[in-house]
C-alpha cells in the first residue's frame, strides 16, 4: 500500500477537537488569575519528556516523508499535523526523527513530548513543562500549570513543538490542544483512522506499511549474513510489510542465525505463537522490547471500553479466523454470529446488528480493520489476525470457528453464479479451515466445507472442485471412518466433479463402487442411494453406454414415482435424463417429443427459471436439431440464451454450452462463417474458465474445425482435426464418444481434400469401433455409416455404396421415423 507523501508545509492550521479558544486572556481566566504573561528567558533547548531512540529501519523510509519540507519554517500560522496509521508502522519513530532533525539544526527552543495515553497524562506533562519554564510554582494544581503553559505558547516568539504521541482517544485532547501559532507546531501520532480527523483545520498524514522494495532493502541491511537473506522478499510479504514486524524478525534471524526462509516456515506454522518468534529482548533493535501482539493491544483495549463494552474483541476473534483480504460485513450480523458474540461478550441481551456495525466502525477508526462501506467488506492485517488468534484458547477457537462456519453458510447465496461474492466466501471458508485445524471435521464434515467445494465446481472450476473433494474425502475417511455418512458424501462429490472435469469413465466406476457401499449401509430406497443410481447412469451414458444408461433410468424412474411421486423434482430430473439417453442412443424423435412433454411439467412444478427447466429447454432444442430441424434448434437456443445468462451468469458452463449449441446449429443451417466466429468466442471463454484440456473446450475446437471445412477450407479443417484428435486420445481416451466423432470428421474432411480411398478405410474401421462402443442405433453411429456411404459412392464403389445406403436408410427410419429420412 503506497503511503501518501505529505509534509508540514505553510498554511496548515491547528487541529483541535472541539472549540478551543487560544486567546491568552481566556486561558488566563481558566487559571483564575489576570492575563499576566510571564516571559521566561532561555537560550538553550528546553526539553520535557523522553524522545524515543532512533529506529534503524527508518533510515531509508524517511525519503518517503520529506523531513526538510515538513520542517520548513514559514511565516504563516501553523497548526497540528497528525501521523495516522495502524500500530507498528513507525508513527512514533517518524515523529522522533523529525524532532531530532529540528534539534540538530537548532530550530527549537522548547520541546514537550507527551505520551498522550489519557487526559491526565497530557495535563501532567504540560504542568511539568510549565514548572520547568518557571510559569508555575511548586504546589500549583496540574490543571493550572497546564493552562499557563498553553497561554504562554499562544504569544511567545520562541520556537516550540508539542508532540502528542499515541493520542488514540482524541477526546482526551479536548480543551488541552496547543494554540495556533506562527512560532509553534503541534504534532500528533494516532492509531485513529484519518477519516475521524476530517476537518479543514487539520492535516492528516497517513503512515502506512513499507513498500515492498523498502521492506526488502531493510531486511538486506539488517540481516548481515548474505547467506541468511534468501527468501527476504517472500518474508517481507508474509509479514505484510509491517515495519516493527520486519525489525523483530530481522533481530530473530541475526540472533538465531537462521535464514529468512527458515523464519518464514516457522511463522507459517499455526502451532507456533508469535511470542516464540521474538528475539531475546536484549537484542531487539531500537530498544523495541514490545511483542508483536502487544503492538495492537492498546487499540483493542480502547475500542473494547466503548459501548457496547467488550464487543470489539470477540468480533476481532471471529475475523482473525477468516480471510484477511476481504470478509463480508454481513457475516458479523448473521444470526449465528450475533448469538456467538452475545455469549462471547457476556452481554445480558442479544447483540444487535446496529451494535456490531458501530463496533466495526470503531475498529476501523483505530486501524484494527479497514471497513469498506461501498463493497460491504472488511480487511484485516494478517499480523493483527495472528495476534488475535494467539489470544484464543483451544475451546474459544473451536466455538468461534463453528460460529464463523455457521455464519458463512447462512450468508451463502443460493445461486452458484460466479461472482466476487462467491469467490470471497470460498476464500473465507478456506482460511477458516486452515486456522481452526480439525474443528470443522471433528464429529462430522461441517456443511460449509461441502458448500465451498460445490460452489467451486458450480461456478465452472470443475477440476479444482475435484481436487478439493479428494482432499476433503481423505480427511473424512481418516477422521470419521470409511462408512460415515459424510465420508460417503465426499466420495459422491469426488465422482461428480471428476466426471465434470472430463473423466466420465472414472466417474462411472467411482459411482458404481459408492452404490455398492450405500446399498449395504443405507438400503435401496434411501434418498442418497437413489441419487447415486441417477449419477451412475448419467456417467455411464457420458462414457458411451447410452443404451445401458437409458435402461438404468427407466428402472430408476419407476422407483422415483413409487417413492417420491410423479411431480417430485427428482422424478422430473430422472424423466429428463431418460429422454436424453434415449436421444443419445439414437431415438432423437422420441427424445424431442419427451422433452416437449417434460417442459410443461417442469414449468408447472419448478418454474420457468429453475436450472432444471433451463436444461430441459436446452435438450429439447438440441434434439430438434439432431433430428434434422436445424432452424427449430436455432430458435430454441436463441430464446434460451438470454434466460440462461440472466439466471446462471455469463461464465457458467451451461451458458457457454448454450452459446456453443446455437453456433453449431447456425453452421448446420448454412452460416459456417458466422458459426465459426461465434465458436471462436466460446472457445476463448472456455479456455479461460475451464482450461484447455476440458472436454467442453475440446468440443469447441471440434466445432470450429468443422465450420472451417464447411466454409471451404477442407485441408485446414483436416489439419486442425488431426491435432485435436491427438489431444483427445491423450485426455479422453480412444473410446470416448467425442474422440470417435473427431475421427469421423477428420476422415470426412480428408476425403473432401482428395484422399477418398484413405477416408473410406478410416471410416470403415471407425464404424466397427462405433458399433462396438456406441451400438448400431446411436445417432453418431448412424451419421458415420451415412458418411461412409457417401464417400464410397464418390470412390466409384456402387455395390458397397448401395448396400451401405440401404442399411443407413433402415437405421434412419428407426431413429428418425419414416417422415424424416
Amino acid at each position: 500500500m503506497a503511503v501518501e507523501q505529505a509534509g508540514w508545509v505553510a498554511g496548515i492550521i491547528s487541529a483541535v477537537l472541539g472549540v478551543v479558544s487560544t486567546a491568552a486572556a481566556v486561558l488566563a481566566l481558566r487559571a483564575g488569575r489576570p492575563a499576566a504573561r510571564p516571559q521566561p528567558t532561555f537560550e538553550k533547548l528546553v526539553q520535557v519528556g523522553r524522545v524515543p531512540p532512533a529506529a534503524s529501519w527508518l533510515q531509508d523510509r524517511s525519503l518517503r516523508f520529506d523531513l526538510r519540507a515538513m520542517a520548513k519554517p514559514n511565516s504563516a500560522v501553523m497548526g497540528a499535523q497528525i501521523l495516522a496509521g495502524m500500530g507498528g508502522v513507525g508513527k512514533t519513530q517518524l515523529a522522533a526523527q523529525l524532532v531530532r532533525h529540528l534539534i540538530e539544526r537548532r530550530r527549537l527552543h522548547l520541546l514537550v513530548w507527551v505520551t498522550a495515553a489519557s487526559e491526565d497524562a497530557i495535563v501532567a506533562q504540560y504542568a511539568e513543562a510549565a514548572s520547568v519554564l518557571g510559569l508555575a510554582d511548586v504546589g500549583v494544581a496540574p490543571t493550572d500549570g497546564a493552562t499557563r503553559l498553553l497561554a504562554w505558547l499562544a504569544h511567545t516568539d520562541r520556537r516550540w513543538m508539542i508532540v502528542l504521541d499515541n493520542l488514540d482517544n482524541p477526546a482526551d485532547a479536548i480543551g488541552w490542544w496547543p494554540p495556533m501559532s506562527a512560532t509553534g507546531d503541534t504534532l500528533v501520532t494516532s492509531r485513529v483512522h484519518k477519516d475521524a480527523w476530517g476537518s479543514d483545520t487539520r492535516k492528516v498524514i497517513p503512515v502506512g506499511l513499507f513498500e515492498p522494495a523498502e521492506a526488502v532493502a531493510y531486511l538486506h541491511s539488517a540481516v548481515v549474513d548474505p547467506a541468511c537473506r534468501e527468501g527476504a522478499a517472500e518474508l517481507a510479504a508474509d509479514l505484510g510489510y509491517v515495519p516493527i514486524a520486519l525489525a523483530q524478525a530481522a533481530a530473530y534471524i541475526r540472533e538465531r542465525r537462521v535464514s529468512c526462509d527458515s523464519y518464514r516456515h516457522q511463522f507459517a506454522d499455526r502451532h507456533i505463537r508469535l511470542r516464540a518468534l521474538l528475539p531475546d529482548p536484549t537484542v531487539l533493535p531500537d530498544e523495541q522490547a514490545l511483542q508483536l501482539d502487544a503492538t495492537w493491544s492498546l487499540s483493542i483495549d480502547a475500542v473494547d471500553r466503548l459501548e457496547p463494552a467488550g464487543l470489539a474483541t470477540p468480533i476481532l476473534h471471529l475475523a482473525a479466523l477468516l480471510d484477511p483480504h476481504a470478509i463480508p460485513v454481513g457475516l458479523f450480523t448473521s444470526t449465528a454470529a450475533l448469538s456467538h458474540l452475545t455469549w462471547a461478550a457476556a452481554c445480558t441481551e442479544t447483540v444487535t446488528p446496529n451494535q456490531v456495525r458501530r463496533s466495526l466502525q470503531r475498529l476501523h477508526r483505530y486501524h484494527l480493520i479497514a471497513l469498506d462501506v461501498d463493497t460491504g467488506v472488511i480487511r484485516m492485517h494478517a499480523l493483527v489476525q495472528r495476534a488475535g488468534r494467539d489470544h484464543l484458547d483451544a475451546d474459544r477457537t473451536r466455538l468461534a470457528g463453528i460460529a464463523a462456519a455457521d455464519a458463512l453458510l447462512q450468508i451463502w447465496p443460493d445461486s452458484e453464479r460466479e461472482s466476487d461474492a462467491t469467490a470471497l466466501l470460498r476464500a473465507n471458508a478456506t482460511a477458516l479451515q486452515h486456522h481452526t485445524g480439525s474443528t470443522l471435521h471433528t464429529s462430522r464434515i461441517h456443511p460449509v466445507l461441502i458448500r465451498a467445494g460445490v460452489s467451486l465446481g458450480g461456478t465452472g472450476l470443475v477440476a479444482a472442485a475435484a481436487d478439493y473433494f479428494r482432499c476433503l474425502h481423505q480427511i473424512a475417511r481418516d477422521r470419521l471412518g470409511a462408512d460415515h455418512t459424510d465420508t460417503l458424501a465426499t466420495r459422491h462429490e469426488v465422482a461428480r466433479w471428476s466426471g465434470r472435469a472430463g473423466d466420465a469413465a472414472g466417474a462411472a466406476t467411482a459411482y458404481a463402487a459408492l452404490l455398492s457401499d450405500q446399498l449395504r449401509l443405507l438400503g435401496p430406497d434411501d434418498p442418497l442411494t437413489l441419487v447415486t443410481r441417477n449419477n451412475l447412469a448419467v456417467w455411464r451414458g457420458a462414457a458411451g453406454d447410452a443404451i445401458g444408461a437409458a435402461a438404468a433410468f427407466g428402472e430408476l424412474l419407476a422407483d422415483h414415482v413409487r417413492l417420491l411421486g410423479a411431480d417430485h423434482s427428482q422424478t422430473l430430473t430422472t424423466r429428463n435424463n431418460l429422454a436424453y439417453q434415449r436421444g443419445q442412443a439414437g431415438d432423437t424423435v422420441g427424445a424431442t417429443r419427451a422433452f416437449a412433454e417434460l417442459l410443461t411439467d417442469f414449468v408447472r412444478v419448478l418454474g420457468p427459471d429453475h436450472p432444471q427447466t433451463l436444461i430441459a429447454r436446452s435438450n429439447h432444442a438440441r434434439f430438434r436439431g439432431l433430428g434434422g430441424d436445424a432452424d427449430g434448434a436455432i430458435d430454441g437456443f436463441t430464446e434460451l440464451l438470454p434466460d440462461v445468462r440472466r439466471v446462471l451468469g455469463p461464465d457458467h458452463p451451461d451458458t457457454l454450452a448454450t452459446r456453443d449449441h446455437l453456433a453449431y446449429f447456425q453452421g448446420r443451417a448454412g452460416d459456417p462463417a458466422g458459426a465459426a466466429s461465434a465458436l471462436a468466442e466460446v472457445l476463448s471463454d472456455r479456455t479461460r474458465i475451464l482450461g484447455p484440456d476440458h472436454p467442453h473446450t475440446l468440443a469447441s475446437r471440434l466445432n470450429i474445425a468443422c465450420c472451417r471445412g464447411t466454409a471451404g477450407d477442407h485441408a485446414g479443417a483436416a489439419v486442425a482435426l488431426a491435432e485435436l484428435l491427438r489431444h483427445q486420445i491423450r485426455i479422453l481416451g480412444p473410446g470416448h464418444p467425442d474422440t470417435l466423432v473427431t475421427r469421423r470428421e477428420l476422415a470426412c474432411w480428408q476425403g473432401l481434400s482428395g484422399d477418398t480411398a484413405k477416408a473410406v478405410r478410416d471410416l470403415g474401421q471407425l464404424l466397427q469401433d462405433m458399433l462396438r462402443i456406441l451400438g448400431p442405433h446411436h445417432f453418431e453411429t448412424v451419421a458415420t455409416r451415412r458418411e461412409l456411404n457417401r464417400l464410397q459412392g464418390r470412390a466409384e464403389d456402387p455395390v458397397s455404396a448401395a448396400d451401405a445406403l440401404a442399411e443407413t436408410h433402415n437405421d434412419q427410419v428407426q431413429v428418425h421415423g419414416p417422415d424424416r429420412t
